[in-house]
């Protein structure tokens, strides 16, 4: 349940969103402008202008009929193409739109420090345009179970105020100016940060991204997305955040290669869902290509001695997620 928030009659605007008479504008095709009622799951695919082979992987890995056999649809949210970007020209993003109908373009630059901004034009067209019932947001280089994320909303699929994914405690703000997520105190004061969601991969449902591209306006915008909007924004809203199971997730996409590798040798189910491609386009091809083989051949479940951190070698001795810390929680599935 959302807390209730008391908010004031008359409130000001705290910042407009740039160049908003350009925004969803830049391509002539409109996701979700074909009504169907009562989608399941919305995919926003933040991905950055230039990466057409990753768009091009995922669409080869989940079909637009395959989605919508699965009552669902994607959405590629992209900005403008920056001046010093010499491989992808809007001519080209233009006919990418034409071909797929399925990228939602602001009217904004390219910029990890926009990505606030690409994040909520996507929840904002979603809530408002596509009816469905939970928004599934991921990032152009994670790789995710198509089946296993529809199996787990078709469960859930008659409840509200979701918000679910990888959830991070104890963030601290990176104040060396040396680093590339480097914070001011103006920017943020605190000296932790709320709990909030990896933007890897969460759902959320659609009256929640309602809520919360509502409420964003009212909010200094701050530049680190998954922060602001799963974080700030959630907690002012008394939105309590929900972390999925532990096995769901491989932060090592050497680990991920390692089950991809057992389902194609040894027919030895991957249980996990989502993981980084590792700088592989074509990984999230092939690992779903896979699932599908291993679900006709019935491949087996892993045994406690074929773990993946007993048979797998890893080299990384600190968390891809920062300093965060997970909070594991159990959910009924």
């Amino acid at each position: 349940m959302t807390a209730a928030v008391c908010l004031p009659a008359t409130r000001q605007l705290a910042i407009a969103a740039p160049e908003t008479e350009e925004l969803h504008a830049l391509t002539r095709q409109r996701p979700c402008a074909l009504a169907l009622l009562n989608r399941l799951f919305v995919i926003l695919v933040t991905s950055y202008v230039g990466h057409v082979e990753l768009r091009s992987a995922h669409r080869r890995a989940m079909s637009a009929d395959r989605l919508k056999s699965m009552n669902a649809t994607r959405i590629f949210l992209l900005a403008k193409i920056p001046k010093k970007e010499k491989y992808i020209t809007q001519e080209a993003i233009i006919d990418e739109s034409d071909i797929f109908g399925d990228i939602l373009q602001g009217g904004f630059t390219e910029d990890y420090r926009n990505l606030t901004h690409k994040h909520l034009m996507g929840l904002q067209w979603a809530s408002t345009f596509c009816n469905t019932s939970f928004i599934l947001k991921v990032d152009d280089d994670i790789v995710f179970n198509l089946n296993q994320s529809y199996n787990f909303m078709t469960k859930i699929k008659d409840e509200k105020n979701v918000l679910i994914g990888y959830m991070l405690n104890n963030t601290l703000p990176k104040r060396s100016k040396h680093n590339k997520w480097y914070v001011t105190q103006k920017e943020y004061s605190g000296n932790i940060y709320p709990p909030y969601l990896s933007g890897w991969y969460y759902i959320m449902s659609n009256n929640i991204a309602s809520l919360i591209t509502q409420e964003a306006p009212y909010h200094y915008q701050f530049w680190i997305d998954d922060i602001f909007v799963t974080g700030i924004l959630s907690e002012f809203l008394g939105i309590k955040l929900k972390h999925l199971p532990k096995d769901y997730w491989l932060e090592y996409y050497e680990l991920l290669e390692c089950c991809l590798k057992d389902m194609l040798i040894k027919s030895i189910q991957c249980e996990y869902v989502v993981g980084p491609n590792g700088g592989r386009n074509e990984l999230i091809v092939e690992f779903n290509d896979a699932l599908e083989k291993c679900k006709r051949k019935n491949c087996t479940l892993r045994s406690d001695n074929q773990s993946l951190n007993k048979v797998c070698i890893n080299y990384r001795e600190r968390t891809i997620f920062g300093d965060g810390k997970a909070v594991i929680q159990n959910v009924k599935l």
